[in-house]
């Protein structure tokens, strides 16, 4: 019997450049003795919306609600700002790194939770943090030693990152990481 469900997200796909890659590469080096599973550059995304398991005539209602009711912005850029980790500070569990200015993440999630709750998914209640995940911490030998990798190289993530589409996408979980299906692209806007 085939799955009735998706795990399913929409996000914003971010394509990395050199500078980031490079404050990742060092970052990995300097926690090269944690347990940590980094995300692959390939998948880097911000999150605005983490549906969880979405019944498959759903996953078409969504769909079609995107396409027909949600108002895309035009191209944007917005720069890097910072590294930090969500979690009890005793015991971190994400890696991120943060933006200068949230103005542009804050108005496209507010329109996609109005289109969302149409579809009778009502918005989530906890605050809206837009963040690019970097990894995710399995166990920490030296939590001292994290904390000051982490504030020594946040600095070196402030880069312009641009935003061109959204998409809704499909995960699902495997051991080498999750894999990631387009079930909808919609491009922004030329500015």
């Amino acid at each position: 019997m085939e799955n009735q469900y998706y795990r399913t997200f929409i996000g914003l796909p971010l394509k990395a450049g050199t500078a980031v890659l490079n404050a990742r590469g060092e970052l990995m080096d300097s926690l090269a003795r944690e347990r940590i599973s980094w995300v692959d550059p390939m998948l880097y995304h911000i999150t605005l919306r983490f549906l969880g398991d979405t019944p498959l005539p759903v996953v078409g209602d969504i769909g079609r609600a995107l396409q027909e009711s949600l108002e895309l912005p035009g191209r944007w850029g917005v720069r890097m700002s910072g590294a930090g980790s969500f979690g009890p500070r005793k015991n971190p569990r994400v890696i991120w790194v943060g933006f200068e200015d949230s103005t542009m993440f804050d108005l496209l999630k507010g329109k996609l939770d109005r289109v969302l709750q149409a579809c009778g998914i009502p918005p989530v209640e906890q605050p809206f943090r837009p963040h690019l995940t970097l990894g995710r911490i399995r166990s920490l030998k030296d939590l001292e030693g994290f904390y000051s990798s982490i504030g020594e190289i946040q600095e070196k993530f402030n880069q312009l990152v641009k935003f061109e589409r959204l998409v809704f996408f499909r995960s699902e979980p495997g051991q080498a990481g999750p894999r990631y299906t387009s079930l909808l692209e919609m491009e922004f806007r030329d500015s």
